[in-house]
């Protein structure tokens, strides 16, 4: 079997175990979902963003994805490693003839088949039940920020597993940072409405720049979002968080 197939193979075994984790599924899939409806249901009007008024369903609902992306990406990659590690699974796989970039390689594909799915639910529901309408210029921004938000993602999460040494460690910093995060990144609350010194503190972090590159591809007519300033934050993450986890990454378990 060529490694290419070897990864297809384990990523789809990924997905199996995936869907039979009820805890994973509440967390990475139905919670977003929520999260669109309590908001969208809640919010209506409009909302000052980039000197114009935009729909709250335009704004809210790109947050809610930026939000899910983490959500999955860094915190649910976070957790599920550290989690398989403790449990000595790493290190059985470290033994297997598989090679370890395919391994790895499957955890950021498995993150990025869960996080196409709830993308793609959380916008059917926005344009079934809140009138959400998207060209293609948005749908072109829409791709390329959640490919890259969810390998920036994916990076931060494999990154901080050398820090979290235990389940619970990981089960704690993964949830907490992603809730702490979505409150200054302009996810819960609009950033017409926050302080600027806590706007600026928000976009040094790369939830803001995920969640405004997604709000303009929602809220600006005729236009993809893409934004050089958002893509560089995303990217620089990106690569400082993969350099990170390829040094810093450990099979074996690490909590006492």
């Amino acid at each position: 079997m060529t490694s290419v197939a070897l990864l297809g193979s384990q990523v789809v075994y990924g997905l199996r175990g995936f869907r039979r984790n009820s805890r994973a599924l509440l967390f990475t899939v139905v919670m977003p979902i929520i999260l669109l409806l309590l908001f969208n249901s809640i919010f209506s009007g409009t909302t000052e963003f980039n000197g114009s008024a935009v729909q709250m369903v335009n704004y809210f609902t790109p947050g809610i994805i930026a939000y899910s992306i983490m959500l999955s990406g860094y915190s649910g990659l976070l957790v599920s490693v550290v989690t398989a590690r403790e449990r000595g699974i790493l290190k059985r796989f470290r033994g297997t003839p598989m090679p370890t970039w395919v391994y790895l390689s499957s955890l950021v594909g498995l993150q990025m088949v869960v996080v196409g799915i709830t993308v793609a639910a959380l916008v059917g529901i926005a344009v079934a039940l809140y009138g959400l309408h998207l060209g293609l210029a948005a749908v072109v921004g829409l791709v390329v920020y959640t490919l890259l938000g969810t390998a920036t993602m994916c990076a931060i999460g494999l990154a901080l597993t050398g820090v979290t040494t235990t389940a619970d460690s990981a089960s704690a910093v993964g949830p907490f940072s992603t809730v702490a995060l979505g409150f200054i990144s302009g996810v819960f609350i609009p950033v017409a409405i926050m302080p600027a010194w806590l706007v600026d503190v928000g976009r040094i972090f790369p939830l803001a720049h995920l969640a405004n590159g997604l709000q303009r591809a929602f809220s600006e007519s005729r236009a993809t979002g893409l934004n050089g300033t958002d893509l560089a934050v995303l990217g620089a993450w990106c690569l400082v968080a993969g350099v990170v986890a390829v040094r810093t990454f450990r099979w074996a378990p690490q909590g006492r």
